[in-house]
């Protein structure tokens, strides 16, 4: 999976590994609500994130894109937080390197590396199935990276986020620093990352990096839930498209986007989820849904 993708300038999501025994995270799937919920499962190390994490993550978002059961994600930690973000211990001797190799192989072994978990939080982004993301207690470091990628965030009162790596002198290299302004905006964007300050989650909500704060942990799973299936109620092929449609509109001009949503609903506007859509209307029924992309 380290080929000449990592070498260009091009999205590295399209990375590619195969998983079979989660130890970092679980995927818990409700056939009757068409909710999944991606759980981060290492309580007693606070989900803190390692090379064996981000492989992990690869494989499951994968999984996700590809089982049509699938129409929406809650991404949530389970123990006292998110997530504490990298697991400083065993990640330092993969950027010290190797001394037995040049500086220049080292050099490059981590560019690598970076480059694939890269990969793996950018695979929410460009997952067409929306993620939720359910804040509680911390979200430190690659926490932020993590659900800046996200569709949706909301936390509990005692969630707190903090753009950590300034302060052990790293750069933010897994997304935050390129999606955080177009979400809390420049100026507020920049006193985050340039302080690496804690910032608690009435805060977060005013600058938008949260929608919604609830009082308490179990008040957040129960509204985060009910949000979740509201979407999975909705026709499949349309979250879909309507989700690619507005990361399209990030990055390209108005036109632009116009002419592409177009060409979207020409080619999938007569839909059966359509008829479906009239025929439950009439019928004075819920619509039974059945088109992905």
């Amino acid at each position: 999976m380290e080929g000449s993708l990592f070498f260009t300038n091009t999205t590295p999501s399209t990375s590619v590994l195969k998983i079979t025994d989660y130890k970092y995270l679980r995927l818990d799937r409700n056939e009757s609500t068409n909710v999944a919920e991606l759980v981060l499962c290492r309580p007693k190390q606070y989900n803190s994130m390692d090379d064996d994490f981000y492989n992990e993550f690869i494989s499951i978002y994968d999984e996700i894109q590809n089982d049509a059961k699938i129409r929406c994600v809650i991404l949530r930690g389970e123990g006292k937080g998110l997530t504490a973000g990298l697991n400083l211990g065993k990640i330092a001797p993969l950027i010290t390197g190797d001394s037995e190799v040049s500086q220049s192989q080292n050099n490059l072994d981590l560019f690598r590396m970076i480059r694939r978990w890269q990969a793996s939080l950018d695979k929410i982004n460009k997952c067409s199935k929306p993620t939720i993301a359910l804040i509680h207690g911390a979200c430190i470091g690659g926490g932020v990276d993590m659900i800046t990628a996200c569709d949706i965030r909301l936390c509990s009162s005692d969630a707190k986020f903090s753009i950590r790596e300034t302060k052990l002198s790293i750069i933010a290299d897994l997304g935050t620093l390129q999606r955080i302004s177009k979400i809390v905006g420049s100026g507020f964007a920049r006193e985050m990352a340039l302080t690496g300050k804690d910032i608690d989650a009435k805060t977060a909500e005013r600058f938008n990096l949260v929608t919604h704060v609830y009082p308490d942990h179990d008040t957040l799973l129960s509204e985060g839930r009910n949000l979740a299936l509201s979407i999975a109620q909705n026709s499949p092929l349309v979250v879909q498209a309507t989700k690619l449609t507005l990361n399209h509109a990030d990055d390209h001009s108005i036109d632009e986007g116009l002419y592409r949503v177009a060409l979207q609903n020409a080619a999938f506007l007569k839909s059966d989820d359509l008829n479906e859509s009239a025929a439950a209307f009439f019928e004075k029924r819920q619509p039974i849904f059945k088109c992905n992309l």
